[in-house]
C-alpha cells in the first residue's frame, strides 16, 4: 500500500478517534447536567424529591433506621397565601421556610420540596415530645424570619413517621409509603387555626382503611337508598314557632350501621362525592314540598347545605333548576347555605355564581359565620338573604360583657346589611333568652328540637301549628277581670 494511503487512513482514524472521544465527553457532561438539573429543586436551590429519596437510602445505610423519623410539614391553605400575596411572594415563602428547615437540621439531617408547599424532613428520632419541640421551634423561628418582610398570619401542620414502622421484609425502607404515613398522620389533626403535629400509628392507618371503606360504599348506598334526609327545625324567638327547616343527610348503612355525618361527610368532600349527595337531599326536599303542596300546605323555607365542590361544576346552576322546576317548586321556597370558608378558594367566581343564585330566585344563606375565616369586606358583597351565626360563636361567649357585645354586633350589622340572623346550636334557656334580648330573628338547636325524620317533623310542625293557634286564641280572647265601681 502506498506511503500516502497510509497515512492518510492513519489520520481518519486519529480523527475518528477524537470526534468519538467527543461524542462520548459531550454524553457524559449533558448526562451530568441532566442530573444535576434533576437533583436542584428550581425554586429552593435544595434537594428534589427524588435527590431525598436516595440520599435517605445512603443515610440508613450509614444508622439503622430506628434512629430516624421522617416528617412532612406544610403551610395550612397555602392557595390562600398565593391568591391573597401573589405567587412571587409566596415563592419567597416557601424560599424562607426551606432556608429555615435547612439552618435547624444536625449532622446526616436531610430536607427537601417534594410537592409545592410540603418539605419532607429526615431528622433524628427521638420521643413524641422532643420531636415535637423541635417542629414547633422551625415554626417560631419562621414566623420570626417572616414578619421582617410580611405582616401575615401562618399555621402549619406535620405528620411524622418513625422509620422503624417502615421496614420491609429485606430491611430495606419504602420513603414513598414513610411520606404517605406522615400526611395521614397531618391530616388527622388539620386545623388551620393552630400549628399542629401528629404521629403516625396504627389507630391512624385504621381510620384510613375504614375510610376508603366508606369511600368504596357510597355509590351503591346512595343507589340502595341508605342516605336519608333529616329535618332540624328552625324556630322563631318572639313567638318559639317553628318557622323553616334545615334538610341534613344522614347515612344508615347496611354494611356500617348508622354512621354519624362527621364520619363520612369528610371522605365524601375529599373524593367529591359529596356533590352527589348535595343534589339527593335537594331532590328529597323538593319530593317533599311537591307533597305539601298537593296537600294544600303552604311550604316552610328550607335550607339545603352546599359543598365548596360546587364552584368549578359547570352544570351547577342547571342541575339545581332542573331538580327543582321537575317538581314544579317556587325557588324562593329554596335556601341554599353555603359555609363562608367557600370564600378563601375563588372569591370572585363564588360571589359570581351566588348572584346569578340569587337573581333565579334562591334563597341564600352564610352558613358557620364566625368559625375563624370572617371576611367583613366581602360580607358587604355578599348576595345573602340569612346569615347564621355559627355554634362555636357560642362556647363560653354570653357568659362575658365582651362576647355578648360581640354577638349583638354581629345581629346589628347583618339587619344593616338587611339580612335575617340565625344562631344555630341553641342549648340552653339563657342563650335563648339573650338572644331574643338583641332581637336575633331565628335560633335553631338542641334546646328545641335535634334532626328527625321527614315523618317526625311533620308530627312536630303539625303540634307547633296547632299550638301557635292555642297561643293566638288565648292573645285575643284573654279574660278581662271586670273595673271596680268608681274606676
Amino acid at each position: 500500500m502506498p506511503e500516502k494511503q497510509i497515512i492518510l487512513i492513519i489520520v481518519l482514524a486519529v480523527v475518528i478517534v477524537i470526534l468519538a472521544g467527543g461524542f462520548v465527553a459531550l454524553f457524559v457532561y449533558y448526562h451530568h447536567v441532566r442530573r444535576r438539573d434533576s437533583d436542584v429543586d428550581a425554586l429552593t436551590g435544595g434537594k428534589t424529591k427524588n435527590r431525598f429519596f436516595m440520599d435517605c437510602e445512603k443515610a440508613v445505610k450509614k444508622i439503622p433506621a430506628e434512629k430516624w423519623a421522617l416528617a412532612v410539614i406544610d403551610i395550612d391553605k397555602f392557595k390562600l397565601v398565593n391568591d391573597r400575596l401573589g405567587y412571587e411572594m409566596g415563592d419567597r415563602i416557601l424560599l424562607r421556610l426551606h432556608s429555615t428547615i435547612g439552618d435547624s437540621l444536625e449532622e446526616n439531617e436531610i430536607v427537601a420540596r417534594i410537592s409545592e408547599d410540603n418539605f419532607a424532613v429526615l431528622i433524628k428520632n427521638a420521643s413524641d415530645n422532643d420531636i415535637e419541640n423541635r417542629l414547633e421551634s422551625i415554626f417560631t423561628e419562621f414566623d420570626r424570619r417572616n414578619s421582617l418582610f410580611i405582616k401575615y398570619p401562618m399555621t402549619f401542620s406535620a405528620g411524622v413517621c418513625r422509620l422503624g414502622q417502615c421496614t420491609g421484609k429485606n430491611g430495606a425502607i419504602d420513603f414513598t409509603a414513610a411520606v404517605d404515613r406522615c400526611k395521614l398522620a397531618k391530616k388527622s389533626v388539620k386545623s388551620y387555626h393552630t400549628n399542629e403535629v401528629a404521629f403516625y400509628d396504627g389507630r391512624i392507618r385504621d381510620i384510613s382503611m375504614r375510610e376508603k371503606d366508606i369511600e368504596n360504599a357510597m355509590p351503591q348506598a346512595l343507589e340502595h337508598n341508605e342516605f336519608l334526609c333529616y329535618l332540624q327545625p328552625k324556630y322563631g324567638t318572639e313567638n318559639r314557632h317553628i318557622v323553616g327547616a334545615e334538610a341534613l343527610i344522614r347515612w344508615d348503612s347496611k354494611e356500617f350501621g348508622f354512621l354519624s355525618p362527621n364520619e363520612f361527610i369528610p371522605v365524601a368532600e375529599k373524593n367529591g362525592f359529596v356533590v352527589e349527595l348535595d343534589f339527593f337531599i335537594l331532590e328529597e326536599v323538593c319530593k317533599l314540598m311537591r307533597r305539601w303542596i298537593d296537600r294544600g300546605i303552604t311550604p316552610i323555607i328550607i335550607s339545603v347545605n352546599q359543598s365548596r365542590l360546587h364552584i368549578n361544576d359547570e352544570d351547577y346552576i342547571w342541575r339545581l333548576r332542573e331538580i327543582v322546576d321537575k317538581y314544579e317548586i317556587p325557588y324562593g321556597y329554596i335556601e341554599l347555605e353555603v359555609t363562608e370558608s367557600v370564600f378563601t378558594e375563588n372569591t370572585e367566581l363564588m360571589l359570581k355564581i351566588l348572584h346569578k343564585l340569587h337573581e333565579i330566585g334562591f334563597k341564600l344563606s352564610i352558613d358557620d359565620f364566625g368559625s375563624g375565616y370572617s371576611s367583613l369586606n366581602i360580607l358587604k358583597d355578599i348576595p345573602a338573604d340569612v346569615l347564621k351565626i355559627d355554634r362555636e360563636f357560642f362556647n363560653g361567649t354570653v357568659n362575658s360583657s365582651r362576647g355578648r357585645a360581640v354577638i349583638s354586633s354581629v345581629v346589628d350589622l347583618a339587619k344593616n346589611l338587611d339580612m335575617n340572623v340565625i344562631s344555630e346550636g341553641i342549648e340552653t334557656g339563657d342563650q335563648m333568652e339573650f338572644l331574643k334580648e338583641i332581637r336575633c330573628g331565628m335560633v335553631q338547636g338542641y334546646y328545641f328540637a335535634k334532626p328527625m325524620t321527614i315523618k317526625e317533623f311533620e308530627e312536630h310542625w303539625e303540634n307547633d301549628q296547632q299550638n301557635e293557634s292555642n297561643d293566638i286564641f288565648n292573645d285575643t280572647f284573654q279574660f278581662e277581670p271586670p273595673l271596680e265601681a268608681g274606676n
